[in-house]
């Protein structure tokens, strides 16, 4: 946790103040004093770092249907 919280205090204001990171900053400090769980503050950093890149689970796979004939 003090790597992340040192990694965003060296983030620009501007950085800072985008919508993913002040969640990320609000799920570290909810998690330093012990009202949430260390994996939410991983995920809240994490997501904040990826914010804007494309993930490639999301898109939408083409599946071909199956033709079905009725004899």
């Amino acid at each position: 946790m003090r790597d992340a919280a040192s990694y965003i205090t060296k983030l620009s204001k501007a950085e800072q103040n985008r919508r993913e990171w002040q969640t990320a900053i609000h799920c570290l400090i909810e998690t330093a004093e012990g009202r949430d769980f260390l994996m939410h503050g991983r995920i809240g950093v994490l997501r904040a770092l990826n914010a804007g890149k494309p993930n490639p689970d999301v898109t939408p796979r083409v599946k071909r249907a199956k033709a079905y004939r009725i004899a």
